[in-house]
């Protein structure tokens, strides 16, 4: 859901990106102006993308050494993850990525 804040402060009308998602622990949307939201799914060790139209997919698993991923960030072109490493023999780590907004069809990131 993205929430805007008012002029005077106060909350605007709440808008759902999805509803599609199962175990998502945190997730960021791509920017101020986006609904594009990566969200981290723990208990399906996998990130998703969640479209602006609401689609979804998923964009990294296990295969690309996501250990229990708990957060997602974005800054600029770079999506960072962090992972609890809850799957032994993983350790807890934080780990980095580029984005492509032009591949995601949403403008640019800033």
């Amino acid at each position: 859901m993205r929430i805007p804040v008012t002029a005077p402060g106060a909350p605007g009308r709440i808008h759902t990106v999805t509803s599609s998602l199962t175990g998502v622990d945190d997730f960021t949307f791509l920017n101020d102006r986006s609904d594009v939201v990566f969200a981290a799914q723990n208990g399906l060790n996998q990130v998703a993308l969640v479209h602006p139209e609401g689609t979804t997919e998923t964009v990294l698993t296990a295969k690309d050494g996501l250990a229990s991923p708990t957060s997602t960030a974005v800054r600029g072109n770079r999506l960072y993850i962090t992972n609890a490493g809850l799957n032994e023999p993983h350790d807890a780590k934080v780990q980095r990525g580029t984005i492509d907004p032009a591949a995601l069809n949403c403008g640019p990131t800033s």
